[in-house]
């Protein structure tokens, strides 16, 4: 049978709440066996020996769906408490602090490149983009820091020297990108006030 450190490592992927209703789950159909064996049908003693060795076989597995959910959940605790350490870190990182359209642009062409490409001319599209890429490339930070080992602090130091060295020449390979959605966030702030001051 499979051990419960296995199954807590993932070699079967449920979390601990999956894992716990699985073990009461079993522990309902040992009752049910039990009172099977116990009423009022006559059982012969093969019958009532092949009862008693599933029940047992079943307490086994639920002890370890147990165990493995007591594991999974203490993971899970570990995991959410690094993840919130690291979206604080990040959060106050000098990464948050980005405001420029090409500084946004050019830690979006590192963090996720392809997305760069969503850039295309519907006017509407972009800026929708734009105004949201600042946020997930924070989220994708945390998301790529929390699952290492390493200390987050020297993990952010040595990102924002990488993305201070490649500042400049990603600003010069997006340039036209970065004019134009500067120009569309221009046109559209003067449109706002516009439409403010007629009311």
């Amino acid at each position: 049978m499979i051990k419960a450190e296995e199954l807590a490592k993932g070699l079967i992927s449920k979390n601990s709440n999956a894992r716990k209703t699985q073990a009461t789950t079993m522990m309902r159909l040992i009752g049910g066996l039990r009172n099977f064996k116990n009423g009022d049908l006559e059982l012969d003693a093969k019958e009532s020996l092949a009862i008693v060795e599933a029940i047992s076989i079943l307490e086994k597995g639920a002890q370890i769906l147990k165990k493995t959910a007591k594991l999974r959940l203490e993971d899970e605790q570990r995991r959410a408490k690094r993840r919130a350490e690291v979206e604080k870190a990040v959060n106050a990182s000098l990464f948050a602090k980005l405001n420029t359209v090409g500084e946004n642009i050019a830690l979006l062409s590192l963090i996720d490149f392809h997305k760069i490409s969503w850039f295309n001319d519907d006017r509407s599209g972009v800026l929708y983009f734009y105004r949201d890429c600042h946020r997930e490339c924070l989220k994708s930070m945390v998301d790529s820091i929390a699952y290492s080992s390493e200390p987050v602090a020297e993990q952010l130091d040595r990102a924002w020297s990488n993305f201070q060295e490649k500042l400049p020449s990603l600003k010069q390979k997006h340039a036209a990108l970065i004019l134009r959605i500067t120009d569309m966030l221009e046109q559209d702030k003067a449109g706002l006030e516009e439409t403010v001051n007629r009311i």
